[in-house]
């Protein structure tokens, strides 16, 4: 579930779960306008949908993790997890990801990201 949400925030390539099929399925079962896909001709096109953050909001979190200090014995030490050049995160454990997920991720998309999401 960590995985899914961070990567749909982040919008990595290969491992979103907002996919054309996702974006098939908006049209199908809600009212939004601005997720649904575009179609130009041939192509079709996904517009940025409102989770997902800029290139640059990416960038301030991962280098916000980076900086990251917890307490021994809480979570292992994530700023060792982060990799900034890459923009990614790499071995963490089922318990940094619960408390990624229950104590970080409120924190650090909460300027980032619209009110509404």
């Amino acid at each position: 579930m960590f995985e899914n949400i961070v990567n749909t925030v982040i919008d990595v390539k290969g491992k979103t779960k907002d996919n054309i099929k996702a974006r098939f399925d908006v049209v199908l079962f809600c009212n939004c306008k601005n997720m649904e896909l575009v179609y130009d001709g041939s192509r079709v096109a996904k517009p940025r949908a409102s989770f997902v953050l800029e290139k640059n909001a990416q960038l301030l979190v991962y280098k916000w993790l980076k900086s990251m200090c917890f307490p021994d014995g809480h979570v292992s030490n994530i700023s060792r997890l982060v990799n900034t050049e890459e923009c990614r995160l790499y071995g963490m454990k089922s318990h940094d990801c619960h408390v990624f997920m229950q104590t970080l991720i409120p924190l650090a998309f909460r300027n980032l990201l619209p009110k509404g999401i």
